[in-house]
């Protein structure tokens, strides 16, 4: 079983009084709400929580355009979990960059 170090958002004052990132999980929860369990929800959600918290300053430059600001929020999902097979070794020979 992997272990995931993800923040929990209900944890951190930061991301419980961030006004754009309460909007992002408002715009992504007809996403998160259709995932199969109660854990792949909440793995979802912090993830998204981590990324966010990591990547705040950039995804909040992008944040005058809902369409942007969510790109940008994918974005750094992305990276996130690239970062995290790539040191699980998951990826090793996989991508060419």
């Amino acid at each position: 079983m992997i272990m995931y170090r993800y923040i929990d958002s209900t944890d951190d004052p930061f991301l419980k009084n961030d006004e754009i990132y309460q909007k992002i999980i408002n715009q992504l929860d007809p996403i998160v709400s259709n995932l199969n369990s109660e854990e792949d929800k909440q793995l979802m959600l912090k993830m998204i929580s981590d990324s966010y918290h990591k990547y705040h300053n950039s995804i909040r430059a992008k944040s005058e355009s809902d369409a942007v600001m969510m790109m940008s929020t994918i974005m750094s999902l992305l990276i996130a979990q690239s970062n995290e097979l790539e040191r699980l070794g998951l990826l090793k020979g996989k991508i060419d960059y």
